[in-house]
């Protein structure tokens, strides 16, 4: 037997050795086991596997796709007819675990090799100083079979030589990455939060977690809870990891995971009939472009050239609509529009808002549970107006900081937000009832309410904006607000009607003076409208969908001018 690991005597920094990250290649041998099983026990074809699934896979009634999210995890999505509980399944499928005795006893050898100069400054350095001490606590063999092994089972065999724990090299990588996703990552979670196309994830209970899938909707995973004990060890352990503790004095907490995504707990089945339970929206670190949501059908080119213009010259917008109807991704993909030598803030209670401009300044609240240390959306928002921005975002609107903001449109600070409000007169009501309280004479600094929603288009979910309308004013006379609609969706033909020239308020009232058009000539204004229409189509026809390349492409169109940006876009020489 030949130890293929040998350390020094000396001690050195675990942060200054070098360490490999785990590899397991295409096709690993754990995945062709699944594949084999999978296709014996249900007499179905073996699962295509795809390094991204097809977008015309989207919203199909019959999958069956292996596709792999990184770190050696492989997820397989496929339709189940005979389902007894109606779900399509979503199952993980992850290196070979090691036996407990093997991992109890790695946990003890580790503990004496740290020392306090090893105390990790982020979770990245927390990873690499782990794998350093398991390094130094492991040996490898290329034998299969170790003489005197002792624990495990089968290729799991193990023994203890000269102070190190020798294992078989094939399983070595395994071992990594079980213990990265238990000790730095989020345990049985962790497959979920590297997988690009979920939405949502949701656990009820005991019993499995299901998840939302941006191709294939609604799914069971094969991760599943078996117990109440179970669960509640997970999510208090969750809890400590992610700095937020949980018990049953404080039941419910809001946190953001180690990926920026949103979670929400319920502890216990005192508050929760079924026991505890937890929902997770995931945040993706690149976010959706405007180019994709224009060829998801979300809005059309006109509507986005409409946004560019009223951004570019410091309109206030509230992006309206109803839980995870996608206004947050909507105020990300429009925010490329903003321009891009802007001073930006943005406040926000879980970071969600993520901006391509490079003077951007990024603020959260903290809820400590006590008044005087807290800091809240509202004291953000107040503080942002000393800091003189040009744009100032914020994640959500809820409460008393709604007037704050509009303080802030009235002193010129142009405001974007997302807001719970299905159309424009559940809007007004918020606005103007407590707690927020802006008074009906100054409701038309905010400039465009923008509502949209979570629809069924030819009988699969999807997301659509309803109506864009513009803010005119406030009519004493008979104490209404004055608004038009610009633009408008076609259920029928999943369309968007623009109301066309001479209709839009701010187009000709307001951008137009901005750009010192005179009235008799306001043609002028639409044809700059279609123009930009134009350039962001062309951007969708050449397949150009990355978040930072349509960025690129504005910031040209604004450094050398939209018309020549579209020539140079059609010659394909705008990017390069």
């Amino acid at each position: 037997m030949s130890l293929l690991r040998v350390f020094g005597r000396r001690r050195r920094g675990l942060r200054d050795l070098e360490v490999s990250e785990p590899e397991f290649g295409d096709r690993p041998e754990y995945l062709e086991e699944y594949v084999r099983r999978f296709t014996s026990e249900t007499g179905r074809e073996e699962p295509e596997l795809v390094e991204k699934i097809p977008s015309s896979m989207k919203n199909a009634r019959e999958f069956n796709v292996i596709y792999p999210v990184g770190f050696g995890i492989f997820i397989h999505a496929y339709n189940d007819p005979l389902s007894e509980s109606g779900y399509n399944k979503y199952v993980v499928v992850e290196p070979p675990r090691p036996p407990e005795d093997l991992v109890r006893l790695i946990d003890y050898k580790i503990a004496l090799v740290l020392s306090e100069e090893d105390a990790p400054r982020s979770s990245e350095e927390k990873k690499r100083i782990l794998l350093a001490a398991l390094d130094k606590v492991v040996a490898v063999t290329s034998s299969e079979r170790i003489a005197g092994g002792n624990g495990g089972n089968g290729s799991w065999q193990y023994a203890v030589k000269r102070g190190r724990i020798v294992i078989p090299e094939r399983y070595y990588n395994y071992l990594k990455y079980h213990f990265i996703r238990e000790k730095v990552g989020v345990g049985p979670l962790e497959p979920f939060l590297r997988d690009p196309y979920l939405e949502d994830i949701s656990c009820n209970g005991v019993g499995p977690v299901y998840v939302v899938h941006k191709m294939f909707r609604s799914l069971e995973s094969s991760v599943r809870f078996e117990t109440e004990g179970e669960l509640d060890d997970f999510i208090l352990k969750l809890g400590e990891k992610i700095g937020k503790p949980i018990s049953h004095a404080r039941p419910v907490v809001d946190a953001t995971l180690p990926d920026g995504s949103r979670i929400n707990i319920v502890f216990g089945s005192d508050v929760s009939l079924k026991g505890s339970n937890f929902t997770i929206r995931k945040v993706s670190k690149i976010p959706i472009s405007v180019t994709q949501l224009i060829k998801w059908g979300t809005f059309d080119a006109r509507i986005a050239a409409y946004m560019w213009m009223m951004l570019e010259e410091g309109m206030s917008v509230f992006i309206c609509g109803e839980t995870a109807s996608g206004k947050t991704t909507s105020l990300n993909a429009i925010s490329v529009f903003i321009r891009p030598d802007a001073k930006i803030v943005t406040i926000e209670d879980t970071a969600e808002v993520v901006l391509p401009h490079p003077n951007w300044t990024r603020e959260l609240t903290r809820n400590t549970g006590k008044p005087e240390t807290s800091v809240t959306m509202f004291d953000l928002l107040r503080a942002a107006l000393r800091q003189r921005p040009n744009y100032i975002i914020v994640g959500e609107i809820r409460g008393a900081e709604g007037n704050i903001a509009f303080q802030a449109m009235q002193t010129g600070h142009p405001v974007m937000a997302t807001f719970h409000a299905a159309n424009l007169s559940r809007l007004l009501q918020r606005l103007t009832n407590h707690p927020i309280n802006v008074p009906k004479t100054n409701i038309d600094s905010l400039n465009i309410a923008w509502f949209q929603s979570a629809v069924h288009v030819k009988g699969f979910p999807a997301r659509r904006v309803l109506e864009i309308d513009e803010i005119i004013g406030y009519d004493p006379s008979s104490g209404a607000i004055a608004a038009v609609p610009s633009f408008t969706w076609d259920p029928v033909r999943d369309k968007f009607i623009f109301s066309g020239r001479g209709a839009s308020y701010l187009l000709e009232e307001k951008i137009a003076t901005m750009k010192g058009i005179p009235r008799r000539e306001l043609s002028i204004i639409y044809e700059e409208l279609e123009l930009r229409r134009r350039f962001l189509q062309t951007l969708v026809d050449k397949n150009i969908l990355d978040y930072f390349d349509v960025y690129k492409a504005i910031v040209r169109a604004y450094n050398i001018g939209v018309e020549e940006a579209l020539k140079r876009l059609e010659r394909d020489e705008l990017l390069s």
